[in-house]
């Protein structure tokens, strides 16, 4: 009968964050990196605006778009094509801009063969495939990546990572969440340690 919100008192909540602060200019890929609870999926979804901050402020100007949860908008009943179109609207784009870009979102994803399947039949990596190539379609300010990558195989990372080139050289700013060094020494100009919700 008790409501947990009403009875949880301060001494039993804590900071996801701390004095945590960082700008990202133009054209760059920013790396963020840290054990599992350290706090990167805050820091990124707060400048999303997907969550906002109890203190402090974030600014972040222009389009932004965030490959969080890769399929998490997908319709499972309706086919790959529908789908495409749906989110691909969720995301800003217009009818004519998605059939412009149909072919090459297909192409991309590699899914030509199962296009016209329901999306339940697809394997967690082909949702992923089709997620990312919609979502990359968008040319935003601020491209948000957090840990989407993570499941797809090393040849479908490679195409990603050349796609955020393509952004990154048109003047999108990357931020970037992973748990690989080698990303981070790879691809990113900067980046930050997070550690228990601390720089």
């Amino acid at each position: 009968q008790r409501s947990i919100l009403r009875d949880l008192s301060p001494s039993e909540t804590f900071p996801a964050l701390q004095n945590v602060s960082f700008t990202v200019q133009p054209g760059i890929t920013y790396g963020v990196i840290g054990r599992n609870g350290s706090g990167k999926s805050t820091a990124l979804k707060l400048v999303a605006g997907i969550t906002k901050p109890t203190s402090g402020t974030v600014s972040a100007r222009g389009r932004i778009s965030a490959l969080i949860e890769l399929g998490a908008g997908f319709h499972p009943e309706i086919s790959g094509r529908e789908n495409i179109f749906i989110n691909g609207i969720m995301l800003g784009l217009t009818k004519r801009d998605i059939e412009k870009r149909f072919d090459e979102i297909v192409e991309f994803a590699e899914l030509a063969d199962f296009i016209d399947e329901p999306v339940k039949t697809y394997s967690s990596g082909m949702l992923v495939r089709l997620a990312f190539a919609v979502q990359s379609q968008v040319n935003p300010d601020i491209l948000i990546v957090d840990e989407a990558l993570a499941v797809g195989d090393a040849k479908f990372q490679a195409k990603c990572f050349e796609r955020l080139k393509r952004l990154k050289d048109n003047g999108t700013s990357i931020l970037l969440v992973t748990h690989s060094t080698e990303q981070i020494v790879t691809h990113c100009n900067r980046a930050i340690l997070i550690n228990e919700g601390i720089l």
